[in-house]
């Protein structure tokens, strides 16, 4: 890696190997190589590609390259399947819009389709109290 940044020629590749190995000490092989690569390539942000990277900044990149292998390593959970809901028929559709449009024989056999249902039976005997009143 330190071959590949001309402005640190004059610094002694094994002291800064060995720097570099003490700052990242712990960290997996691969985030290693990561971490050197993307120093090589110039992808770290905020780092002048004129330059080796300090010991802090390899340390500090290792260690992230080293979460994201973490992370990349966990399994993933699936989201449940879906089931698939039953649609309604063609007929009851069409009951529901005429008792929506103030049908009532519509509204009644509704509410002898669906008897337990509270709200369709509230609908039929408010009208059936509203007609009589």
């Amino acid at each position: 890696m330190l071959s590949g940044f001309p402005a640190s020629s004059t610094t002694d590749p094994d002291m800064q190997i060995r720097a570099y190995l003490m700052a990242s000490g712990g960290i997996e092989h691969e985030a290693l190589a990561r971490a050197a690569g993307r120093f090589m390539r110039g992808e770290v942000a905020g780092h002048n590609n004129a330059f080796a990277p300090s010991c802090a900044e390899f340390a500090e990149e290792c260690r992230f390259q080293q979460m994201t292998i973490a992370a990349e390593r966990r399994p993933r959970i699936e989201p449940p399947e879906e089931k698939p809901q039953p649609k309604v028929s063609a007929e009851k559709l069409e009951l529901l819009n005429k008792a929506l449009k103030g049908n009532q024989s519509a509204k009644r056999k509704l509410a002898r389709m669906f008897p337990d249902n509270p709200i369709i039976s509230k609908a039929v005997d408010d009208n059936q109290q509203g007609a009589t009143e």
